[in-house]
């Protein structure tokens, strides 16, 4: 291996992991396992109970917290509804050193890390956890992933994609475990307002022809009736996040990652396929179908413009409506469509490593750490799956109370494509009410609001209803329609300093061009960016990419 690859691994963002469950079923009532514990058979087959330790064992953490209450009166850290039912049901008595805003978790997890004494698990950075992995301090998961993971909790971690795995694991060892993320959730979609669609009489898009065109119309044809010439077809603000990427995702272009091209790893913002997407750009720009000022503007402008009922159609977030559409038109339903193909090839939508900012790791020599499973099993069956209300009011949420935040460990699974398809089901007769879970089951009931009249409820219905953005998530998932990048270690040394100068001259490119600038600019950009470090970044991005 090489000396780059042996001082540089790993990287994404992920936090807290756990796993949990069951061990595997084993005959008898009882299993030997490791430190003289015996455990004891609980209720067999269910995920939420699993075996029981006999004495008892105690596993030490740390916490980080969202700034809103968890505890009712009289608990604390070491005594509430998730320390007790943990106890009572697996015989895991869990030790919280300390918790802390999320915002200064990092730091204090540094700062407890340099005093040389670490709990038994607990969520880190990539880099905390490559520094953890080089001091030897980490416990080796493989084996205990391998025996002791269920099947619950396995299809969560690896069904967020291959690369979440790969990027824990080290020098060919599972050495963390993923807490998995949101990141295929956090893909674009185009949202359109049903209004000015209807009063200009066009129909949905399917082409990207077809999201030109109503760029177009909604930027020429007057679709608020004022009158006056001060719409835009196209939202945009300076930031080049999702309004920006969905648009060059239908051309096949992607923004600052890396895909594999003929056998290698290749930057993505230097391909040919973004000159295409930023030619285009430029047209729309030079129409007058994207705001002249759209440059300085921030995103609370932007979102202030379309309360102002200056923008009729943007790419954005699969939640949107829930997130601020709903806040600045609450009168105004918009409507949700897949993000269009300029060919016959269905577009990909580019995303980061799925997890959600850290890894789970284990403190070398921790007796059971096959208790994490169980953890995560127990996290999965309240959080995701549940259909009792009081199960669900008793370890997840009541009256303001986030009783969830006290799970020691926790990991996540896409929600928006699972609870649209159960609540489609239900809708269409296909399964009764009483077998949604207690998540989707408070979404359904509020479409159902909706149908009945109550437009109050309409962000729910375009988020989760048929033909809504949780429809769209579906079709993403059966068609994978994903651009993963594909660079899912630390960055390398030249990476650490060159990037930042490189990405601002990229992003200088970008608005050049799209404001007006030849299309020289793009190939300008792509020397320069060559000479002042990118070839010597490629060069080191596949050197650990042949490693894998």
């Amino acid at each position: 291996m090489s000396r780059y690859l042996k001082t540089a691994w790993i990287a994404i963002i992920v936090i807290c992991i756990a796993l949990t469950g069951c061990s595997k079923e084993q005959s008898g009532a009882s299993e030997e396992v490791s430190g003289g514990t015996e455990v004891v058979k609980q209720t067999p087959g269910s995920d939420k109970n699993g075996d029981k330790y006999d004495p008892p064992i105690e596993l030490s953490t740390v916490m980080f917290n969202f700034n809103y209450p968890k505890f009712d009166e009289g608990d604390d850290l070491n005594n509430n509804r998730w320390s007790r039912h943990i106890e009572e049901q697996f015989g895991i008595k869990i030790n919280t050193w300390w918790d802390v805003p999320s915002g200064q978790y990092q730091q204090k997890t540094n700062l407890m890390i340099a005093s040389g004494k670490i709990p038994d698990f607990f969520a880190v950075t990539p880099t905390q956890f490559r520094q953890l992995y080089e001091a030897d301090l980490i416990e080796d998961l493989t084996d205990v992933y391998r025996d002791y993971v269920t099947d619950k909790t396995k299809a969560v971690i690896e069904g967020a994609g291959p690369e979440v795995m790969a990027s824990a694991t080290l020098d060919g060892r599972l050495m963390a475990i993923p807490w998995s993320g949101l990141v295929k959730e956090q893909v674009p979609v185009i949202w359109i307002r049903k209004d000015w669609m209807e009063k200009l009489e066009l129909s949905p898009p399917t082409t990207l022809d077809d999201v030109l065109a109503i760029s177009e119309a909604f930027t020429t044809k007057d679709p608020d009736g004022n009158n006056k010439d001060d719409t835009f077809g196209l939202g945009m603000y300076k930031e080049l996040g999702y309004l920006f990427t969905g648009f060059i995702n239908a051309h096949h272009a992607y923004k600052g990652i890396w895909i594999e091209k003929d056998g290698k790893l290749a930057y993505s913002s230097i391909q040919p396929e973004m000159k295409t997407a930023l030619e285009q750009m430029q047209k729309l720009y030079q129409a007058g179908q994207i705001d002249p000022e759209y440059g300085v503007k921030t995103n609370e402008k932007f979102r202030e413009m379309i309360g102002e009922n200056k923008i009729g159609m943007y790419f954005g977030g699969l939640g949107d409506p829930n997130g601020f559409l709903y806040k600045v038109t609450p009168d105004i339903e918009w409507l949700p469509f897949a993000v269009p193909s300029i060919d016959n090839e269905p577009a990909k939508l580019q995303h980061g490593l799925n997890i959600f900012n850290y890894y789970w790791v284990v403190k070398k020599g921790t007796q059971h750490p096959e208790a994490l499973f169980k953890l995560t099993d127990m996290w999965l069956y309240y959080f995701y799956e549940t259909m009792s209300q009081e199960e669900y009011e008793e370890y997840v949420a009541v009256d303001r109370l986030g009783y969830w935040m006290s799970a020691p460990m926790k990991i996540y699974r896409p929600i928006r494509a699972d609870d649209t398809t159960a609540i489609i089901k239900v809708l269409n007769g296909e399964l009764g009410v009483d077998q949604l879970a207690m998540r989707p089951k408070g979404t359904y009931e509020k479409i159902v609001k909706f149908m009945e009249g109550d437009m109050s409820q309409w962000s729910h219905r375009w988020q989760f209803g048929p033909d809504s953005s949780g429809a769209i998530a579906i079709q993403y998932d059966e068609n994978n329609q994903y651009k993963p990048d594909q660079f899912i270690t630390t960055p390398t040394p030249a990476m650490v300093k060159k990037k930042p100068t490189l990405e601002k001259l990229e992003d200088e490119m970008i608005h050049k061009i799209m404001q007006g600038a030849s299309l020289d600019e793009f190939d300008a950009f792509v020397e320069k960016w060559k000479k002042l470090g990118g070839d010597e970044i490629t060069e080191e991005v596949n050197e650990w990419y042949k490693g894998q």
